[in-house]
């Protein structure tokens, strides 16, 4: 009888405890409704204010949507045209300098960074400066990958290597191409050292031996594992791990931030597995969780479902502000090749205007294939955001659920970075005992059919988003 009881009472206390724990789930939401249109907010910047170049080529991109193989990935060459890569960052540095040729783009870009944040006239890159290249390796938590989520594809990190070599001139040996939280794929280290062998790449660890060796040196010559020191700080004076970056980056005079055009959160397995993710979008304010060691430490300020309620505090103002970090950055990229709907997906179609891929079956080789530039992250986040929201509608599977979905709160952390000085968080960020002002515009255009922002409708008084499609 005696155990009889204790049994009953476990009974209702484990019973009593489930219904507490139930009634303190948020359930995610999922249903991110864009501010008001054409209503910038923020300072844009870059040497045409606020400007978004869009290089779209749907004949570049090839896969056939083999998902389930690992012997036709997405990222091997005959899926992806490199010539035409090459044509679409070349369209887009062009276009967002307004040069004439790829050379004077990046003299531009070099000698816009070098007066605004440098302090130094007329003045580009000189050798031994490096430039550091964080890509999107979220996928690559093994030295072998061979699965097709989707990662940084390596037809356009080439593509980079080749401008910042050929046309900036840049000395191969100044170029690190890192994701400080992730394993660099072989696939990705052969493509760049089979033209560039003195390329340098940082990864989580040290080389392992399931990893491709360099070609010219026969050895890991030129793949390092992250040297951890101090130098990013929080305006909310939390974290521990957080705090420390890679030297290689810390040493590095410039960044370039190579973000994917991607979602960051879906609540349907259908294909994919993990988690649901923590936030909206991982585009380029997220990119820098990759550059960070306790990357892990930050999830709770982006989680809808824990500390990033509306208007809350955002870690990733601090990522972009600070001077070691984010404050280096000359050019931003979105990679929008294959694309993503979460932190672990396979590439996305987009079946909507002007991509109008189709959906089903999902085995089809047409996709986004875009390329994004701008020297305005938070107007090209923005504008990534903007497109992305515009493929949930007309786009259920069969299942019923839309193939492609935003969590709530997904550009709150943009509109903390357009007001930095004055954020709805009501925050004082600060770095290096300074207070940020703005880190360029937030705005959302028009309509999804027109994709208008202020500048494309008033050239002349437009203050925020200016959107140059290139149809290749």
């Amino acid at each position: 009888m005696l155990v009889a009881a204790c049994f009953i009472i476990w009974t209702i206390l484990s019973m009593s405890t489930a219904i507490n724990a139930d009634s303190k789930k948020t359930d995610t939401g999922y249903d991110f409704i864009p501010a008001k249109s054409n209503d910038p907010k923020g300072i844009a910047k870059g040497i045409f204010p606020g400007r978004v170049v869009w290089a779209h080529d749907p004949k570049a991109t090839k896969w056939k949507g083999n998902w389930k193989s690992n012997a036709d990935q997405y990222w091997l060459d005959e899926n992806t045209d490199q010539q035409r890569v090459d044509a679409m960052l070349a369209a887009a540095l062009t276009g967002l300098t307004g040069k004439s040729n790829e050379e004077s783009a990046w003299e531009a870009i070099f000698k816009y960074y070098n007066i605004n944040k440098r302090g130094l006239e007329d003045r580009g890159y000189k050798e031994g400066e490096a430039i550091a290249l964080k890509i999107n390796l979220n996928n690559c938590d093994v030295p072998n990958k061979t699965i097709n989520y989707s990662d940084a594809s390596p037809q356009l990190v080439l593509a980079m290597v080749r401008q910042l070599v050929s046309k900036a001139h840049v000395t191969p040996k100044d170029i690190i191409i890192y994701d400080v939280r992730r394993f660099i794929p072989s696939y990705l280290l052969l493509k760049v050292w089979n033209e560039f062998k003195d390329v340098r790449f940082v990864q989580v660890d040290v080389p392992q031996e399931a990893q491709a060796k360099n070609p010219a040196y026969g050895g890991y010559h030129g793949l390092e594992a992250a040297q951890w020191v101090e130098g990013v700080s929080y305006s909310n004076g939390k974290y521990d791990k957080a705090r420390f970056i890679a030297k290689q980056i810390y040493d590095a005079a410039y960044i370039i931030n190579m973000a994917l055009l991607k979602a960051h959160s879906y609540p349907y397995n259908t294909m994919e597995d993990g988690d649901e993710g923590q936030t909206g979008i991982s585009m380029c304010g997220k990119n820098h969780f990759g550059s960070i060691e306790g990357t892990w430490e930050l999830h709770g300020a982006i989680n809808t479902n824990q500390d990033a309620v509306k208007n809350a505090y955002s870690p990733m103002v601090d990522l972009a502000a600070s001077p070691n970090l984010g404050a280096k950055t000359i050019l931003f990229v979105l990679d929008g090749l294959y694309s993503g709907r979460k932190w672990r997906t396979y590439p996305v179609h987009f079946p909507n205007p002007p991509f109008n891929n189709a959906a089903e079956p999902y085995e089809n080789s047409s996709w986004p294939a875009s390329v994004f530039a701008s020297m305005d992250g938070v107007a090209l986040d923005c504008v990534g955001l903007d497109i992305y929201h515009s493929q949930i509608k007309n786009n259920i599977d069969s299942a019923g659920h839309s193939r492609i979905l935003l969590r709530n709160n997904a550009d709150d952390y943009l509109m903390e970075m357009a007001l930095a000085g004055n954020p709805p968080s009501g925050t004082k960020y600060m770095q290096n005992g300074k207070p940020v002002s703005s880190l360029g515009v937030y705005e959302h255009w028009d309509s999804d059919t027109t994709r208008r922002y202020s500048r494309n409708l008033n050239p002349s008084k437009g203050k925020g988003i200016e959107l140059i499609y290139l149809p290749l």
